[in-house]
């Protein structure tokens, strides 16, 4: 079978290559500048996002599916914090016996050593958003302080894991901000710390025009990105979403927005429907003229292109190697 236009492998036209799952909504200890939930005051937030949380049963629905597919993984974000999720320790453990490849993004903000244990015995990768080297940038740009405890904790979970032997690859990330010198600093003082696995900036962007757009990037004509090849967004109730950045924009995405809902459609059957479908043709050919809803991806000026020069999650990943 030839590779249809935009795939890398048959496999990932078969099957998504990384499913994002959104496990939690409108709860997070902290209050990041770069963040949609951050931005706005603890009392708002659930007004603003919901409450809502992934049942145990989709969650594990979704697991199944992707143990179908090796070249698939689970990637646990929230619209808050994936370690508020009461379901947490019991849904990792059933995709780690399910030998799928599991991500978690984390503050690790917690004071539940067992938790942290959990992640790191059954997480293929944990990334862990400290986003600063010091107490005053974390302060700065996560609003809170407690740089002594996620520092605590990362060094907890880098022991536990080497004391384990466990194969579980730990990265510390941070958000782009206008201070390159810092972000290279923040690469560098974690990449030498033989605390992490690996150190990376992460992309600034305004989640679809939820929060400030910092730059003055022109918005450019939609290109193929790999949100519409390889990314696949499921939100809390199990609706799928165009882009996970939707989830940020209220209780709900768009209803135009919304591809089907995995407790009553596969996920593979969701991967191929009409909308995707039309909305790849489209970026493929730069006419949009057949889109009849309101698409996001026209307006967007942080597509993530198919071609992009950028170590994009597919790399992470790699270096997991096929086990």
């Amino acid at each position: 079978m030839k590779i249809p236009e935009g795939f890398k492998t048959i496999e990932e036209y078969k099957f998504p290559n990384i499913v994002n799952v959104c496990v939690l909504r409108g709860s997070c200890p902290c209050e990041c500048t770069h963040c949609p939930i951050g931005s706005i005051p603890k009392d708002k937030r659930v007004k603003k996002f919901g409450n809502n949380f992934m049942s145990l049963e989709t969650f594990k629905n979704i697991a199944d599916e992707i143990s179908r597919f090796r070249h698939s993984s689970l990637r646990m974000h929230s619209v808050g914090e994936p370690l508020l999720w009461k379901y947490l320790e019991q849904a990792l453990d059933y995709a780690s016996k399910k030998r799928i490849k599991t991500w978690i993004f984390t503050s690790l903000v917690t004071h539940d050593k067992s938790l942290i244990e959990s992640i790191a015995k059954n997480c293929s990768i944990v990334e862990i958003s400290v986003n600063s080297i010091d107490r005053k940038d974390y302060k700065k740009t996560k609003g809170i302080e407690n740089f002594d405890l996620v520092s605590k904790n990362i060094k907890y979970l880098s022991e536990f894991i080497k004391k384990n032997r466990l194969k579980t690859r730990l990265i510390a990330s941070r958000v782009e901000s206008l201070n390159k010198r810092y972000d290279k600093r923040f690469v560098k003082f974690w990449k030498n710390s033989n605390q992490v696995t690996d150190s990376f900036i992460r992309s600034y962007h305004s989640y679809n025009s939820t929060i400030k757009d910092r730059t003055r990037k022109e918005i450019r004509k939609p290109v193929p990105c790999h949100v519409h090849w390889a990314r696949f967004n499921i939100n809390s109730d199990g609706d799928v979403a165009v882009c996970f950045n939707e989830l940020f924009k209220g209780t709900k995405p768009t209803k135009d927005l919304i591809f089907g809902n995995v407790n009553k459609k596969s996920i593979q059957e969701i991967w191929h429907c009409r909308k995707l479908q039309q909305i790849r043709k489209a970026q493929l050919t730069g006419d949009y003229s057949k889109i009849k809803f309101n698409l996001c991806c026209i307006t967007c000026k942080y597509c993530q292109p198919l071609d992009t020069k950028r170590q994009t999650s597919e790399y992470q990943l790699k270096q997991l190697g096929d086990e």
